[in-house]
This record gives C-alpha cells, structure tokens and sequence, in this order.
C-alpha cells in the first residue's frame, strides 16, 4: 500500500502581509495557499492508494470564507474527482475550544472519499483494507490519553495506520511553543505499521515507522533552512520518499551593531546587505543590537519605509543597549522628536484597514515641532 502523507497547510495564515494579491487576500496568505495546491497537484500526479492529511489544515479556529473555498475545492478535487481516499483530522490550530462550536472541516463531510475525524475524539476508518485511526486533537490531555487507549491494531487489517497531531513525548525538539499542543508517547506508536505526526513543521523521522512530513510552506524563521513538501510512504516493503515542493526562501541577515552609529548609518547599512540578497521576494529579518535613543532619533523613516515596499517582506528588530533600558527619562530629551518617533512607529505596526500615507502626512503636519 502507499500512502501520502502532508500536513500544517496553515491555509489563512500569511494576514499580516502588507500587500494584497488579486484575490484580496495577502500576497503571504496566496503564497500559503498556492504551496498547498502545489502538494495537492504532486500527490494526484502520485496516486496514492491513501493519502492523510495530520492536523492545522487551517491556520484558525475560524478561516476565512475565501481561504475555506479553496481548501474545499483541492480537497473535492483530490478525493471525489480523483478517487484518491483521503483522510484528514483536525490540529491544535482548527479545532475548537469548546466542542458545541464545531470544526470548520465539518463543512467538507460530504466530500466523497474524504475521511474526517474533527470531533476531538478518535474516529476509524477501514479503507482499501487497510484501518486508519484518524485522532485529532482533543480538548484535554486526559481525553487524548483515553483515546489512544482505543487505537488498538485490527489483526485482520492488511495494515494499521494511525494519524496524530501532538509532540513527540520527551522530544521538546519538536514542540513549536503553541498554546493547546499536546504530548504524544511514542509507545502508543509502536504497534502501527505507519504513524503520520502533524504539528512539528520540518520533515523529520521519530521512530521507525512514526514520521512528521513537515508543513508544506515556510512558516517563521526557524524554518528558514528546511525543505517543505510531503511524504511518498510504502508500507510494504517499508520506504520513506520525501517530495519538496516551491517555498518561499526567508533570509536571517547576520546582525548589524549599531554601537556608535548613527540611524542613518545603519540604514545604510541595511540598505546595503538587502542589495546583495535581492530581498524583492524573500522575507528577510535583520537584528540591529546596540541601539541608542540617539540612532532611533537619526534613522530615516522614508528610507526604512522605502525599503520595506521593495522588499516582499521585511522586519527589522530594533535592541537597545544593555544600559539603555536604565537610562531612559520622559521628555523631548529622551525620547526625540515625536514627529519622527511616531513615523518610526507607523513602520513596525499592521496598520490593515487604516490609510498609511495619510497617517505619515498627518503625523507630520501635527506633531512636528515649531522651533
């Protein structure tokens, strides 16, 4: 039997992206999404004889009802049209807090061929010979520790395969930090011919037949270095094949000292190491350490401004010097003219929804000082 594995689409995500595409969703939210179609296309071109999907479909609780007509149509495209089964649960990211709410996935049920467990409760599918228990996440941890005490192997199934979404227990390497993730024991893995973990976002191997297939988009920085793309699994005899889809590349530009300079001096420098990585379509994140109230006072927020539109995306992280948190008074002495502090603080907020030209001339025509 072979199946293919993928998950965290995170579809929805991406909302803070300054820019719009055509479809009037962010150009980070279309990136997502097209990373998912990607996978979609590669897995039909496959043809599995099963394919899962481990957990966090869908970036929240409650997508967007462009991004859920997306996912409804690859999911119909994939399952009914291509006859390929697919089963799919629910990760700590779409399912919701309390269960008279009702996962968005439960809107996909009468997709033929597609195979939800969404009911924070363990949900068995016997397809092609083969049993699937589909264990999506749970409100509680003991509720997850009372299903996996259901995931009993079929002997009489040709093969036994188990989807979770959860942290590898005593692995903390794979814990992304989210609020509601929960531990999985690696022996409730043990019994299956093949265990599909979601929520970890690289592709990495846990034990010998328990595997993470990675989200199939870029997510943070942390990821920066990591393929994203999904797994080809052979259950007999067993092999592993992980298939890399298109991402978008994030650049960690080596930390700049501001130590001494002032802000148009490290703009200039930015400036100068964004040009030499082409940032017109990477997501970029620089540190500036060292800075002084001096350097904030002196960076030109139209440079900065400038260089945020011709980059896909750019955060740039301000540090204070260690003794400047101490030093810090009230007062135009401190904290600089407030005209330029205000424009340097338009630069780092989502200001979705608001008119940020209008907002910068207005800053200047109120807040610049007379003398």
């Amino acid at each position: 039997m072979k199946i293919c594995h993928f998950s965290d689409s995170h579809l929805g995500a991406g909302e803070n992206h300054p820019r719009r595409g055509p479809s009037g969703l962010t150009l980070r939210q279309e990136d997502i999404i097209r990373s998912f179609v990607e996978v979609v296309d590669r897995i039909i071109e496959i043809k599995p004889d099963v394919c899962v999907h481990s957990g966090d479909l869908f970036h929240t609780v409650r997508p967007l009802n462009a991004v859920m007509a997306i996912a409804g149509r690859e999911l119909h495209r994939m399952a009914h049209v291509h006859g390929i089964p697919t089963v799919i649960i629910t990760g700590n990211h779409d399912a919701p807090r309390r269960p008279y709410v009702g996962a968005a996935l439960e809107v996909f049920r009468y997709i033929d061929n597609l195979f939800i467990a969404a009911a924070g409760r363990l949900e068995v599918f016997d397809i092609n010979g083969a049993r699937f228990f589909a264990l999506p996440h749970c409100l509680t941890t003991g509720v997850l520790n009372a299903e996996l005490t259901r995931c009993v192997p079929e002997t009489g199934a040709s093969y036994n395969v188990m989807v979770l979404h959860g942290v590898a227990a005593g692995m903390p390497q794979f814990s992304m930090a989210d609020l509601g993730e929960q531990e999985v024991p690696l022996q409730a893995m043990d019994r299956f011919d093949y265990t599909a973990l979601g929520h970890f976002h690289n592709y990495c191997r846990v034990a010998p037949r328990a595997y993470y297939s990675g989200s199939s988009e870029r997510l943070s920085q942390a990821e920066r270095e990591s393929a994203k793309g999904f797994l080809e699994v052979d259950l007999e005899p067993f092999g592993v094949n992980f298939h890399e889809v298109s991402s978008r590349q994030m650049v960690d530009i080596p930390p700049i000292d501001a130590a001494g300079k002032r802000g148009d001096q490290v703009v200039a420098l930015i400036t100068q190491r964004l040009a030499e990585i082409d940032s017109s379509d990477k997501i970029v994140r620089v540190n500036v350490q060292g800075v002084s109230q001096e350097t904030v006072k002196t960076m030109p927020a139209e440079v900065i401004a400038e260089l945020k539109e011709r980059s896909f995306a750019l955060d740039i992280r301000l540090e204070k010097e260690k003794d400047a948190q101490a030093d810090l008074q009230f007062g135009r002495s401190a904290i600089g003219r407030l005209d330029r502090s205000f424009l340097n603080y338009l630069e780092t907020v989502d200001l979705e929804g608001f008119d940020r030209d209008r907002l910068r001339r207005n800053a200047v025509k109120y807040l610049t000082p007379d003398d």
